[in-house]
């Protein structure tokens, strides 16, 4: 025991003449780690454009397999009013008169002028004549005409079987292939006309007047 402290102290004693120093500690120098560089991304800057009212709006829309656009179109509807369409029937005039030819008493006779305004050319016009005292069934009762052009006109004659010296009340109805159909009426007609007269109109298409 002896022995070992004096060869500790004979080490101590050596060290210190030669002037060794023996490092306690290793110390580890602390590098401050570099800040890290800024990172700025590039921002497009925007521009506003004007889209006009009506245009069609591209959307894109992605897809597994492909980019597929999707238009979306806005539509600005506009209601313009139409004119209905106008088949006219006017009386020209009216008579009483005698039928001798299909063997009938008194007639009664009617001149409705029917007018195209629609727009559009009618085909197989037909004009019917009604009484309120009609009796047997005139072959003038229904007469046609093939076409009636439109801003065209036409007069037609049509006639009745109906009472002896009584007010008749009349009316005419006009129908087309059309579909486009019109109608007039008159309370009486007392006016005596010469058996057989027609107007020299009837018949003749003519530019509405």
């Amino acid at each position: 025991m002896r022995k070992m402290k004096h060869t500790a102290l004979l080490i101590l004693l050596l060290v210190s003449c030669t002037g060794i120093q023996i490092p306690l500690l290793v110390a580890t120098p602390f590098v401050s780690p570099s800040p890290l560089p800024e990172i700025v991304s590039p921002t497009p800057s925007f521009k506003p454009t004007n889209t006009p009212a009506g245009a069609t709006l591209i959307t894109p829309s992605t897809t597994s397999s492909s980019l597929t656009p999707t238009l979306t179109a806005t539509f600005t509807s506009s209601l313009v009013p139409i004119s209905p369409a106008e088949l006219s029937a006017d009386f020209l005039g009216c008579n009483t008169s005698i039928d001798i030819t299909h063997g009938m008493g008194e007639v009664t006779n009617a001149f409705p002028v029917i007018r195209n305004n629609t727009g559009m050319d009618l085909t197989d016009v037909c004009a019917t004549l009604s009484a309120s005292d009609e009796d047997r069934q005139h072959p003038d009762k229904t007469v046609c005409t093939p076409a009636l052009p439109t801003a065209y006109q036409v007069t037609l004659k049509l006639t009745v079987d109906t009472g002896y010296k009584q007010d008749t009340y009349i009316k005419v109805d006009v129908t087309s292939q059309q579909g486009i159909v019109a109608s007039n009426s008159r309370s009486s007609c007392r006016d005596l006309g010469l058996p057989g007269w027609v107007p020299g109109k009837v018949g003749l298409i003519e530019p509405v007047q």
